[in-house]
This record gives C-alpha cells, structure tokens and sequence, in this order.
C-alpha cells in the first residue's frame, strides 16, 4: 500500500482579520518592531519559489506581508514546509528548497542558512543542539546551534516527519515518505545513536506530549495503492507511549476512511486537535480528551482544511484553506469552534508558531 502525499504550495499574504473571508485592506509590508504575536506558515506553489512567512502582531493586530522578504529582502523559497521557534530563533524548513533558513526572533532577519539537505520537515531543539527531519534521506540531521553546522546524521524509518524529545530521547515518526512504514525511531540525544524502533499502526506523522508526560502519536493510515477511500484501507490511528520503557499503553483505531494529521495540543495538554479527511492531508477540525482516548472524537468545525494551530496562550484555535492556486484563508475560532475571525492569507497556509 502506498500512502497519499500531500501537495505541496506556497506564498502568503498577511492582512487584517476580518469577521468573515471577504476582500480584506492593504497588508503592512516592512518588519513589526517586536514580533510578538502569531507566525503562519506558507508552502507556496510547488516549484515557483514562493513560499513564505506572514505575521500577526499580537500588541497592534496588524499582519506583516512576507516577513522573511520583508526582513532580508530575499525570498524564502520553495514550498516552505514548517516553522518551530526555538531559543529566539525561528527554524524555517524549506522543503523544496533543499535547506533551512534561522532568523532572528527580534527582526526576521537571517542568522544562518543550512544547506546539504535532501527535503527538511521539521525542527526540534535542546540545549545547543537541533534536529531536522529528512523526508527523503530517511534521516535526522544534528545541528550545532552555535555553529550553524551539521554534526551528525541520525539513520531513521521512511520519511521521517514531526519529532519530540522526552527524558533526553528523541522520539521521531516515520509517516512512510512514498511508501509506507510503522514505526517511531527513538534515539539518546546524548550519543545520537538508536535505541529502538517502536512499532506503530501505519505512518505516524504527528506527535505531543501530554500533561501528564504521556507522548500521543496520530498515524494516517493509508489509501492503499488507488489512493480512494475503501474498506480495505488502512484506517488511522491514535497511539499513547510511555516514554519511560518506549511501550505503546492505549490505542485508538478510526473508520477506515479517516485519515487524520495535524495534531496539536491545547493549553494545558489534556486535549487534542487534528484534522480528519478522507485523504490524509486535509479534514475537518476534531478534538479529543487525553482521557477519553478510546472514544470517538468530537467534531469542533465541519469545514475542512489544510493547517492547523492551537496557540499555547489563549487556546484559539487557526485554521488554514487547503487552496493551492491563490491566496487562502486563515480562519480563527474559539476551542468551542465558534468563528471569531479570518484573514486573507496565502497560497495554502499549513501551520503556525507563536511567539
């Protein structure tokens, strides 16, 4: 079976929230003099090279035009994959692209690019070491954060997506790349080297951890080789690991034809939001009590949509259009899932950071 492969887009254009998705004013196009506030994340049109970053400024309520061009009058690049926020820096994946650009958190403005990767997902960070995710590679690259350069490569499972480290290990799932795989590969961050490989239901992509110091992995499952939704498909599913003895302790099977992504964790994370679709990169928004794992989730928003963020602060909920042609919505909702409001953002805003 194979699994499906999200398409890839990118560009964003920050504007004013609105209450509904009409036309909204002109975007402020030069840097914010401080950067608090809320970061989305852009893939941009796959091989035009326009990706990017736009901004929410949480004091003022005014968006920010491109950030990262705004800031080193230089393109971002091709289909940009995530952003995490770490020591002052955010880490800026851009999968097409080949590389990931750091910033400064006080500008945007760019401290290091690291170039030598194969197609970079994701960031972690400890201490004064990074780790990016490798779809391609099947790899985790190691980071000197001083230095800005690569130090050690780390052999995982088949493409190697979201990571979090837990009790100095590495925990990273292997959603499948252009196949499939069923495994999280655990690693000491002391001497980077494997532990073991647990195994998992089909392509773990997401992965949190709870209030409880519980990891939650959300795998997709998959569409089989005819990528339609049938009933012999792989159906997803939600893991609880004891990150102690590496033991997979619950587990949550959804209907054949649920594919969830995207997890995030609320503000005092016993609740988990994803986003549950047919075809593994896009859904409706549900949630899902860290205590009531073994039950079906609650659908919060009947729309779909393509990224998803829950801010650590007030618990609101983000929600980006999964449209790849133009500039897409980003909607805001309250946990409940009711609409406070939307901007006009760019092509296919698919995850945010906040700061």
């Amino acid at each position: 079976m194979k699994t499906i492969i999200s398409i890839i887009a990118a560009c964003l254009t920050v504007l004013f929230f609105t209450s509904c998705e009409d036309t909204p004013p002109i975007p402020n196009s030069s840097v914010p003099n401080n950067l608090k506030g809320v970061f989305i994340c852009n893939e941009g049109s796959f091989g035009q090279g326009n990706g990017s970053i736009s901004f929410l400024n949480s004091d003022s309520g005014t968006f920010s035009l491109d950030l990262y061009q705004a800031a080193n009058n230089l393109p971002l690049g091709d289909v940009v994959q995530s952003i995490s926020l770490f020591d002052n820096r955010a880490f800026i994946a851009v999968n097409n692209s080949q590389k990931m650009e750091v910033v400064s958190l006080q500008n945007f403005k760019r401290l290091a690019t690291i170039n030598g990767l194969s197609s970079p997902r994701y960031f972690v960070g400890n201490g004064n070491k990074g780790y990016i995710s490798d779809w391609i590679s099947n790899k985790v690259y190691v980071l000197n954060l001083n230095s800005y350069q690569i130090i050690d490569t780390i052999p995982t499972g088949s493409g190697p997506e979201e990571m979090a480290i837990v009790n100095n290990k590495l925990f990273v799932c292997n959603s499948g790349g252009f196949g499939d795989d069923s495994t999280i590969t655990v690693v000491d961050i002391n001497s980077n080297s494997v532990i073991t490989n647990i195994t998992t239901p089909l392509n773990p992509s997401s992965i949190k951890l709870d209030k409880d110091g519980n990891i939650w992995a959300l795998c997709k499952g998959s569409l089989g080789s005819d990528f339609t939704p049938t009933p012999d498909d792989a159906a997803g599913a939600l893991i609880q690991i004891n990150p102690s003895n590496n033991v997979i302790e619950q587990q949550f099977t959804f209907a054949y034809n649920s594919h969830p992504v995207k997890m995030q964790i609320n503000k005092t994370k016993d609740e988990l939001y994803f986003l549950d679709g047919e075809y593994g990169y896009a859904g409706e928004i549900k949630k899902l009590s860290i205590y009531a794992a073994t039950q079906s989730p609650a659908t919060i928003v009947s729309s779909s949509f393509y990224g998803l963020g829950i801010n650590p602060t007030t618990n609101e909920i983000y929600a980006g259009r999964g449209d790849f042609s133009g500039r897409a919505y980003v909607l805001r909702f309250t946990s409940d899932g009711t609409l406070i409001d939307s901007v006009l953002a760019g092509i296919a805003p698919n995850g945010f950071a906040f700061n």
